[in-house]
C-alpha cells in the first residue's frame, strides 16, 4: 500500500475526489441540489521527534519548522471556511501557519494551515465555502515499532539501537516474541476506509548519518497482516519481521538476515518511506535498557598518531602520510561503528586530525628501573644540549626526590623536565620515576652519557636513558611490566603526551619486537603516568576484519579492564573482548554484551573518576533530506 502523495512536494496529498449529495449517497443529485464537493486527505500519525525535543511532535501544542515534514498543507480553498467534526475529530488537528499553536474545529480555517496526524483512524468534517458545500475525508495511517517481547518503542521518547546478536534464522509468527533486543519489528495500521487497506503496505526503509547522509536502504519491508495492538474493528494492521539495526556491512549482509537488516550509526536516524516519502522516523542511539539505564550517544576525544619508521622517513602504515590517513581513518570507522553498540561514536572520523611523528630523541631518563632497588649512595651525570646535569644520591633517598633533584639541574642548566612516576611492576621492590628533558619552548631534548664516564656511581640505583629504534621493533610488555610499560614505550609515549588524562591517544607503530603481538594498551587502573593509550602496528590494521584490534584494545581503556571475560568465565568468540578469537564473518569477535556497555559508562563516563566519554545530544536530521 503506498500512501498517494503529491508529486515533488514531501507532503500527504490533499486530492479532490469528485462530488455527492450527500456523505455515503449514490444518487445523483437533482438540479435544484447543489454538489457537495469531497476532498480526501491521506496523512500519516506523526508520533515521532523531528525536532529531537524528547517529545512527540504530535504532543506539542508548537512546532518549530523541523517538524512541518509530517503536515499537509489545507486546501486553499478551505481557508476561511468552517470545519465541523462529523466524526473520528480525535485522529487529526489543524496547526496554525509556522507552527504557531492549534487552529479549533468549529472556527475559521486560518490562512496557510496544516493538517495533522494523531492516531491511526478516519475522521469526516463538513464546511460551506464561497464554492459551496465540501465534506473532508481524512485517513490516518499509523506506524508504530515494538520489541521482542512485544511492547511498543516510542519513537520520540526512546529509540532504536544497534545489533548486538549474531545473525539468526527467524522462527515463529508476527506475534512470538523473539530473542533479540535490539530488533524492532513495524506496525503499520491502516483504516479501512482505505481503498489499499486489505494490500500490504509499501513501505522503504533508510537509514541517515546525524548530517542527513543516506548510509543504507531496503527498498521494501516485508509484511503479514495482524491483529491490530489496539483492537480497533476500524483499522486493517500489517507487521514486518524483526528490523536488524546493522553496525556494518558484515553484519548487514549475511543471508539469514539481509532482507531485514540496515546498516545505521549511533546519532542517526532511521526513516520509514512511502511512495519516496517520509512516514515517521526513529532515532538511533545506546541500548534502550541496560543495568544504568538507556543510553544515548557518547563522544570520545581521540588523539590518533602515526609513527615514522626513522626521522623525516616513511609512516608505520599505508606507504604514504595519504595512504597512512586513509587507512587510519578507515580503521577508525570501523572502530566508532563497532562500539557504536553502546551507544559511542567517535563523529566523523574524516574530520579526525592524523598526526605524524618521528621516533623521538633519547629524552626520558629513568631513575629506578625495572628492579626498583632503593639508592645506596653516588652521582648520577649527564649531558642535554651540552650542559652538563649533575645530581648526588644518598642512601635510601626515594625515587621521586632523585628525579626533582635531576629535574632541578635541567632548570638551572636552562632547560626544563616533567617528572612523572610509574605504576610498580610485578618484581620491582620500588616505583620508578621517569624525567623527561625538554627546551623551554616544550621541545624535546636528547640525553646522553659523558664520553668516558658512567651514567650513575650509584651501586644499586639503576639510571637508564630511553631511547626508540623502530629497526627491530617496538619492545613491548610482558605480563610482569604491563601496568608500566617498557622504557622504550614510555619514551615513546611521553613524547607525545598531552597530559590530558581525558583524552585517548592511539599510536600506529611499525611492528612489535619478537612477532605475536599486534596491539596492546594501557589502562587507567594500573595508576601509571602512560595510561588511556592504544598501541597497534601495521598487521593490527591488517587484521581489522578477523580481530578488531584497535576496538578490542580501545574495550580495555573504556572498561578499565586488565583481562578478558574468557581468562576467567565461558569463552564466547562472538564477544568483542575474546582474548583468542579471530574470525571475518559477522559470528567473530565484535558483540559487545549491555553489561559491558553498562561497564563502560561506570568506568568511562560522564559521571566516572576519570570521564573519557562526554554526553554527545542529538540534534534535527536536516529537513532537505527527509
Amino acid at each position: 500500500m503506498g500512501l498517494a502523495r503529491v508529486a515533488g512536494s514531501g507532503l500527504l496529498a490533499v486530492a479532490s475526489l469528485g462530488a455527492a449529495t450527500a456523505r455515503g449517497s449514490s444518487a445523483e443529485p437533482s438540479p435544484s441540489e447543489a454538489p457537495v464537493e469531497v476532498l480526501h486527505v491521506t496523512l500519516w500519525a506523526d508520533r515521532d521527534d523531528d525536532d529531537a525535543n524528547g517529545e512527540p511532535d504530535g504532543d506539542q501544542a508548537t512546532l518549530p519548522p523541523a517538524t512541518f515534514v509530517d503536515l499537509v498543507p489545507v486546501d486553499k480553498r478551505l481557508a476561511g471556511a468552517v470545519l465541523h467534526p462529523v466524526a473520528g475529530a480525535e485522529h487529526v488537528r489543524m496547526v496554525r501557519d509556522g507552527g504557531a499553536g492549534v487552529a479549533p474545529w468549529a472556527r475559521p480555517v486560518p490562512s496557510g494551515a496544516w493538517f495533522e496526524g494523531l492516531k491511526a483512524g478516519h475522521a469526516d468534517f463538513d464546511a460551506t465555502t464561497r464554492a459551496g458545500r465540501v465534506q473532508v475525508s481524512v485517513d490516518v495511517a499509523g506506524l508504530a515499532l515494538v520489541d521482542g517481547d512485544g511492547k511498543g518503542v516510542d519513537m520520540a521518547r526512546s529509540h532504536a539501537s544497534l545489533e548486538r546478536t549474531p545473525p539468526s534464522r527467524l522462527e515463529g509468527g508476527v506475534s512470538d516474541p523473539y530473542d533479540d533486543f535490539d530488533a524492532l519489528r513495524v506496525v503499520v495500521a491502516v483504516p479501512g476506509s482505505m481503498p489499499e487497506a486489505d494490500v500490504a503496505p509499501a513501505i522503504a526503509v533508510e537509514s541517515l548519518s546525524a548530517l542527513g547522509v543516506r548510509i543504507d536502504a531496503l527498498p521494501r519491508l516485508g509484511f503479514s497482516a495482524s491483529s491490530c495492538p489496539e483492537n480497533d474493528s476500524g483499522l486493517r494492521c500489517w507487521t514486518s519481521p524483526p528490523l536488524r539495526p546493522a553496525m556494518d556491512d558484515v553484519d548487514r549482509n549475511h543471508p539469514l538476515v539481509a532482507g531485514r537488516s540496515i546498516k545505521a550509526e549511533v546519532g542517526g536516524a532511521i526513516v520509514f518511506r512511502s511512495a519516496g516519502h517520509k512516514a515517521q522516523m526513529v532515532r538511533v542511539l545506546g541500548p534502550r535498557s541496560s543495568p544504568v539505564g538507556p543510553i544515548g550517544r557518547l563522544r570520545a576525544t581521540l588523539r590518533p598518531f602515526v609513527l615514522r619508521v626513522t626521522p623525516g622517513g616513511a609512516p608505520s602504515i599505508g606507504g604514504t602520510d595519504a595512504g597512512a590517513i586513509e587507512a587510519l581513518r578507515n580503521e577508525l570507522g570501523a572502530t566508532s561503528a563497532i562500539w557504536g553498540q553502546c551507544g559511542l561514536t567517535f563523529g566523523d572520523v574524516r574530520s579526525l586530525e592524523v598526526r605524524f611523528v618521528d621516533p623521538p630523541p633519547a629524552h626520558l631518563v629513568a631513575i629506578g628501573g625495572d628492579l626498583g632497588l632503593p639508592a645506596s649512595g653516588g652521582t648520577i651525570q649527564l649531558r642535554a644540549e651540552g650542559r652538563p646535569l649533575v645530581v648526588t644520591t644518598t642512601a635510601g633517598e626515594r625515587f621521586d626526590r632523585i628525579a626533582h633533584d635531576l629535574a632541578h639541574a635541567a632548570e638551572r642548566a636552562g632547560l626544563t623536565a616533567i617528572v612523572s612516576p610509574n605504576a610498580r611492576i610485578g618484581p620491582a621492590a620500588g616505583t620508578s620515576v621517569d624525567v623527561s628533558l625538554r627546551r623551554k619552548d616544550g621541545t624535546l631534548v636528547a640525553a646522553e652519557t659523558p664520553p668516558g664516564q658512567p651514567l650513575s656511581t650509584d651501586a644499586t640505583l639503576d639510571v637508564r636513558i630511553g631511547s626508540v629504534d623502530m629497526s627491530d621493533g617496538l619492545q613491548h610488555f610482558t605480563d610482569v611490566d604491563a601496568m608500566a610499560g617498557t622504557l622504550e614505550e614510555r619514551t615513546l609515549l611521553k613524547a607525545i603526551d598531552d597530559a590530558d588524562p581525558t583524552t585517548i591517544e592511539i599510536v600506529v607503530v611499525p611492528l612489535f619486537a619478537g612477532g605475536g603481538r599486534i596491539g596492546e594498551s594501557f589502562i587507567g587502573g594500573d595508576l601509571s603516568s602512560v595510561r588511556n593509550v592504544v598501541l597497534l602496528d601495521r598487521a593490527g590494521i591488517r587484521s581489522r576484519k578477523s580481530s578488531l584490534t584497535l576496538s578490542h584494545e580501545l574495550g580495555h581503556v573504556l572498561m578499565d579492564l586488565p583481562g578478558h571475560p574468557d581468562d576467567y568465565g565461558v569463552d564466547t568468540p562472538t564477544r568483542l573482548m575474546d582474548s583468542d578469537a579471530a574470525d571475518a564473518s559477522p559470528f567473530g569477535p565484535r558483540r559487545l554484551t549491555v553489561d559491558e556497555c553498562a561497564r563502560v559508562i561506570r568506568q568511562a563516563g560522564p559521571g566516572a573518576r576519570l570521564p573519557l566519554l562526554v554526553s554527545w545530544p542529538i540534534g534535527p536530521i536536516p529537513a532537505s533530506v527527509k
